[in-house]
């Protein structure tokens, strides 16, 4: 959809939204944007599991979610996250609606492996009719990085919700918010890459660690038709990925 913006927040932008979110929000439903916002909640499920003396455990970067620790994952992405940033864009005219009960008409995935990280999936379709509808009311819909899987909900990582939703509705733009502003390379921003250059900076060792699987998913989000993707800590700067 041409005028489709999709927003992933994670880390410090998740606990609350900055005045400049809000603003350039705005700005974007001014000029006719359609927005999804796809929001994880890592630190409230953190500390809910911390309270009730759950040990955290991660594998390859990703949260082993048992059977018990689902409805840990569930009450921090569902009560404590997704209310705070629709509260948030309500309270400041934006209006948006968090989506609970009807996730699994959106989202279906598959078990990514179950005896390794448990309820743990990955995206195995986006069904888009009900977000064009939500869309078309002229409101930002607000998803958790969960889908389901035969009526069962399953934990996946934000990034690749927010990827599978901005390809399945060929956003213009995917932008994926983090703690950290954008590629650096020697201590600087790098404020372009394209697909060409991807592969490139990873065998350079310039792009490393976990921000070597997010500009592989940004480079294959740009091929499968989505515009441009923004990858820093705010929605207007950091590193632009685009085709070569």
């Amino acid at each position: 959809m041409k005028h489709t913006i999709v927003i992933k927040i994670g880390g410090m932008a998740s606990q609350q939204l900055s005045q400049g979110f809000i603003k350039q929000i705005k700005h974007w439903r001014k000029e006719g944007k359609q927005l999804v916002i796809v929001h994880g909640g890592g630190f409230a499920i953190d500390k809910l599991m911390k309270d009730q003396k759950v040990a955290v455990e991660k594998i390859d970067g990703l949260r082993v979610t048992r059977k018990e620790t689902m409805a840990l994952v569930e009450h921090g992405l569902f009560e404590i996250v997704g209310p705070s940033i629709t509260t948030s864009l309500n309270n400041a005219g934006c209006d948006s609606v968090q989506i609970k009960s009807n996730l699994g008409r959106i989202l279906e995935a598959d078990y990514l492996d179950q005896e390794k990280y448990g309820y743990v999936g990955q995206v195995k379709k986006v069904r888009t009719q009900y977000l064009e509808h939500i869309l078309a009311e002229g409101l930002i819909p607000v998803l958790a990085s969960m889908a389901s899987h035969q009526g069962q909900l399953l934990n996946v990582n934000a990034d690749y919700v927010a990827t599978a939703i901005a390809i399945a509705l060929k956003a213009e733009r995917l932008i994926l918010m983090t703690d950290v502003p954008g590629v650096k390379e020697e201590g600087a921003i790098l404020p372009n890459l394209n697909t060409a250059q991807v592969e490139e900076k990873i065998q350079s060792g310039i792009i490393t660690g976990g921000m070597i699987p997010k500009i592989q998913g940004a480079s294959q989000t740009v091929q499968a038709g989505v515009r441009t993707v923004l990858i820093g800590d705010n929605l207007s700067k950091g590193t632009l990925i685009s085709l070569a």
